[in-house]
């Protein structure tokens, strides 16, 4: 494998270019790697960056990206030029892994090789459960995400429904797909295929996308839900066979389904809010809590989330989430500061367009109160969403008082037309 690998890589590395005449003085594009050729990725994998420069540029000219070895490089963005992110699954296997990146335009192409140590501790580490679903459901959302693209969320379990109600003490895998548009939305199957975990997510066709809720969900005997995020993921579908690897922490999923299954078309609304007025946040039936992301998004800068959850639990009472981005990627920078709606990017409105000292506005993923990312505000009542609002536009002040405590001021409207106010003034210890 590693000789043909090799050789693949060498071929496709080849330059092609043609010697210019004497009376043409226009100068030829070169393609040049100026990060290491050669990238060395630990076991773990990760997101990684290769830097690339053109000489020469033709207007108009864009990069093609493609890999060797795509069950290793799951992912791959070149969206800013002049860099290409990849993302790198981790190695459950005892050999290194060898895959390449090759980076085309026009006709210049350059290739980076990527090797990825191997895990030592082979798979034992990792433990196999095998499960078969009597479960399958979905929602088909058409193009809400991206263009010519279809979305669906799918939910497979082993026994956890019961004349269309929850069965405490059950197990769900929950997980966002994008895929061909169905041509009969009154008849809607997912489309046969292979479909790959996304972690940066690229919105491609056949991809699992990383939303927040690709996961693992138990309910426990009080319908109270315990969720844990994917961190790898693989669905096939063959016609009425389905099947789910997923792996969640030190446990691998094989969740087989088969049989007919339901997929419901859903219409989202324009807008996230149900509110009818303003609102002012009561918050002193919750515990709140402060959490260091790192850089999460992917964007340079530090994300830092504020969480209020009522003491009686999420499905009932108030909770809010304030998704914050510092000035800089480094923790040591603080939370303190003035925070500012990011908006949503120009280029690609269902992405934020993330910078420094920035909140990041609440956002859809599904079209229930579960399932959104984001800044947001809710309150239930019995796991109904009385209200459920993002955090859109406005500003989110974090002060410290000297004391050990701090103070946050949320003056904010949620996405409705025309805008409801969302307030806070609350002082504690985070």
């Amino acid at each position: 494998m590693r000789n043909f690998l090799l050789c693949l890589v060498a071929l496709c590395a080849i330059v092609v270019s043609s010697c210019e005449s004497a009376t043409n003085t226009t100068l030829e594009p070169k393609l040049e790697i100026t990060s290491n050729t050669t990238l060395r990725v630990e076991k773990g994998g990760g997101i990684f960056a290769i830097e690339y420069s053109v000489a020469n540029p033709v207007e108009g000219q864009s990069v093609e990206v493609k890999v060797v070895n795509s069950e290793m490089i799951t992912a791959v963005n070149s969206d800013t030029f002049g860099l290409v992110k990849i993302s790198v699954s981790e190695n459950l296997s005892t050999d290194m892994r060898e895959g390449a990146v090759i980076i085309n335009y026009g006709s210049q192409s350059a290739t980076v090789v990527v090797l990825q140590e191997e895990n030592l501790e082979g798979g034992d580490s990792v433990e196999r459960i095998d499960i078969t679903a009597t479960h399958l459901i979905g929602t088909y959302y058409g193009e809400n995400l991206t263009q010519g693209l279809a979305h669906y969320w799918i939910i497979v379990s082993d026994g956890g429904f019961k004349d269309g109600e929850i069965v405490p003490n059950s197990e769900f895998f929950r997980f966002d797909i994008l895929a061909p548009l169905q041509p009969d939305t009154e008849d809607i199957t997912i489309p046969d295929g292979t479909y790959r975990f996304d972690s940066y997510n690229s919105f491609s066709a056949y991809t699992i996308i990383n939303l927040g809720n690709s996961d693992y969900m138990w309910v426990d005997n009080e319908l109270e839900g315990w969720v844990t995020p994917f961190d790898d993921a693989e669905f096939t579908v063959n016609g009425s066979s389905l099947a789910l690897v997923a792996r969640v922490g030190s446990k691998e999923y094989h969740v087989n389904y088969s049989g007919e299954y339901s997929i419901t078309e859903s219409t989202i609304p324009e807008t996230i809010s149900n509110l009818t007025e303003d609102v002012v946040i009561d918050v002193s039936d919750c515990e709140v809590s402060l959490n260091n992301y790192g850089d999460y998004w992917q964007c340079g800068y530090c994300n830092w989330g504020v969480e209020f959850i009522s003491k009686s639990g999420i499905n009932n009472g108030v909770y809010l989430v304030l998704d914050l981005l510092a000035t800089t990627a480094d923790a040591a920078s603080g939370f303190v500061g003035v925070y500012r709606s990011s908006g949503f990017s120009e280029e690609d409105p269902t992405k934020p367009a993330f910078g420094p000292g920035v909140f990041i506005p609440g956002m859809r993923i599904s079209d229930d109160g579960v399932h959104l990312l984001g800044s947001l505000y809710q309150l239930k009542e019995d796991g109904r969403g009385v209200h459920q609002a993002p955090i859109y536009d406005g500003t989110i002040t974090i002060s410290e008082n000297g004391d050990g405590t701090h103070r946050i001021v949320i003056d904010a409207v949620d996405d409705a037309t025309p805008a409801h106010k969302i307030t806070l003034d609350w002082t504690g210890i985070l």
